[in-house]
């Protein structure tokens, strides 16, 4: 009857709970809390009441969601920011907003995050470094960075380390935001076709990552591997020796901030040179190598002399496999030749959309999104504004995309965004031009064709050789009666759950009845001992059964099914 104690019994994570949830409405979300209160039962009203402040009226919606995030802490803040980078899911104001998510918070005590590192490590700082700064130089909401000189090699490094409890906090929050999904999922009807539950598992996947400093480092080394040689990027190296789930040490790069526009100038650097690179980087990570740095915001990249670029932090990444390129590229092809036909037969075949979607309706926003780019120049079109409007009707329609394609999507609309920041005439569309081309050949090549031929030969003959077998072993199953069919019921957990609900309240009523007639059953044989003449047994049952039967009461008024 009471979900909130499916996240853990431990009465920290209830007062967490408490907490979060007086946040949610201090920025004025009461309404969403009144909507899911039948799965927060066991939380007093005054909480699940909370007042907005008045300070915070003002303020519009997404600026409110912003700040209840912030103050929520760094799951939720990491959440968000992974959130901004998916309007497809959300309206671009509110993703917009979320790309201001501030996770700077104070930096732990040095104490501890030498007392993390040596523990990690197994040596003391003194012996793996030769000197260590004791004030970061970037602190975040999950970890804070140190520069440090290795003692053996005197190669200047940057020292990540995880903040103290951070994993145990973050996984707290985890287990307590997927119980807010579930409960959004089965009493907000009209979230149910965005798969709240589903999403959040997602997105707490790709945060567990980015806590896994090992599989970090492996996304370094595998950038490393395919820009070996690669004279305008340089990937920091990893020193795999100091490097464990909650530290990395890596090579320091002292260069300028992409962002930092007045240095750049100051420094000589062509700007048009930097935007043209970086966009490259990108470019040749999705289509050749099928693996991106997912989050190219400018906080993460630097420049280094002769107008090279440093990327760091590759805590979030996309894959992408031949198949998906392949996608992206039909319906890329599809909006420069004005062939929404096309698009939409490539949503019905891998199912990206739903049977009742309105593909009348669809067709004629695709063309609307067509006529921004008709007559326009390649390189003069507004990406931005394009995808924007792609998102706008992917979210229309639910347009189910596995994840990596928006981030796709995503990637190149910040490569653009940064572009145009160093070079204003500089135009993603345009530096895409020769990799879509390439990648345009490449499928209805002689050699491609080929080898498709002989997959789907490999296929029949696999086919062939195991279908004996196969049929073998379900003639056999039926001889002795031991074929089984399985058969999925849909919504049979709901289902499941509800007749449990009815049988704890049937199980309460019953005991209430039980006690009441055994009650009625001592009173009237007189059986002792007495208070006033009343037996203490027959009063402590009518009692106790009075308090059942309330409880049972306001149970069943609370959940609005009397």
């Amino acid at each position: 009857m009471i979900p909130i104690l499916k996240i853990n019994k431990n009465y920290k994570n209830f007062t967490r709970l408490v907490k979060i949830i007086t946040i949610i409405g201090k920025y004025g979300f009461s309404a969403f809390l009144s909507r899911i209160r039948a799965g927060l039962g066991a939380l007093p009203d005054r909480i699940l009441s909370a007042r907005q402040e008045k300070s915070l009226i003002k303020l519009t919606e997404p600026e409110r969601i912003r700040l209840a995030i912030e103050e929520l802490g760094p799951a939720f803040i990491k959440m968000g920011q992974i959130l901004s980078l998916r309007p497809d899911i959300i309206p671009q104001k509110y993703a917009k907003e979320l790309e201001k998510l501030q996770d700077k918070t104070p930096p732990a005590d040095f104490a501890k995050i030498e007392e993390i590192i040596e523990r990690e490590i197994g040596e003391s700082t003194g012996d793996i470094f030769r000197e260590i700064d004791h004030v970061p130089v970037a602190c975040g909401s999950i970890a804070q960075v140190h520069r440090a000189v290795l003692k053996d090699s005197g190669d200047t490094v940057a020292v990540k380390v995880l903040k103290p409890k951070t994993r145990e906090i973050v996984e707290t929050d985890l287990s307590i935001i997927k119980l807010i999904s579930r409960l959004a999922a089965n009493y907000i009807p009209e979230l149910q076709a965005y798969n709240p539950v589903e999403t959040i598992q997602e997105f707490s996947e790709i945060l567990l990552n980015e806590l896994n400093f090992i599989r970090e480092s492996y996304s370094v080394e595998r950038f490393s591997r395919f820009f070996k040689g690669e004279p305008n990027i340089h990937i920091p190296k990893i020193y795999k020796e100091y490097t464990t789930g909650s530290v990395m040490v890596m090579e320091f790069i002292d260069g300028i901030k992409i962002s930092d526009i007045e240095r750049l100038e100051e420094s000589g650097l062509d700007r048009k040179k930097i935007a043209e690179n970086g966009a490259q980087i990108s470019l040749r990570a999705i289509f050749e190598l099928g693996f991106f740095h997912a989050d190219p915001h400018p906080g993460n990249i630097f420049i280094l002399p002769d107008n090279v670029v440093a990327p760091v932090d590759f805590g979030i990444t996309g894959y992408v496999d031949d198949e998906g390129i392949q996608i992206i590229g039909n319906i890329l092809v599809g909006l420069l030749d004005r062939d929404a036909d096309k698009i939409i037969r490539y949503f019905q075949r891998y199912n990206f959309i739903t049977e009742d979607v309105d593909l009348r309706r669809m067709k004629i926003d695709l063309y609307d999104l067509m006529d921004m780019t008709q007559d326009v120049p390649l390189s003069q079109i507004n990406v931005s504004s394009s995808i924007q409007a792609l998102f706008s009707i992917t979210r229309k329609y639910r347009v189910r995309f596995p994840s990596e394609y928006f981030l796709i999507f995503k990637t190149l609309l910040q490569v653009d965004g940064v572009g145009r920041k160093l070079y204003p005439e500089f135009n993603v569309t345009e530096a895409a031009r020769p990799y879509v081309r390439r990648w345009f050949y490449k499928q209805y090549s002689p050699k491609k064709y080929a080898k498709e031929i002989f997959q789907v030969l490999d296929d029949i003959n696999y086919i062939i050789k195991s279908l004996p077998m196969e049929l073998g072993s379900i003639v056999k199953k039926i001889r002795f009666g031991k074929l089984k069919l399985p058969i999925f019921h849909e919504n049979l957990e709901k289902a499941v759950t509800e007749i449990d609900r009815i049988g704890n309240r049937l199980s309460f009523a019953i005991i209430i009845a039980a006690l009441l007639l055994s009650s009625s059953l001592i009173v009237q044989a007189k059986i002792g001992p007495f208070i006033r003449g009343y037996p203490v047994l027959g009063l402590a049952g009518f009692f106790t059964a009075a308090i059942m039967g309330l409880w049972l009461l306001i149970g069943i008024i609370r959940s609005g099914r009397l």
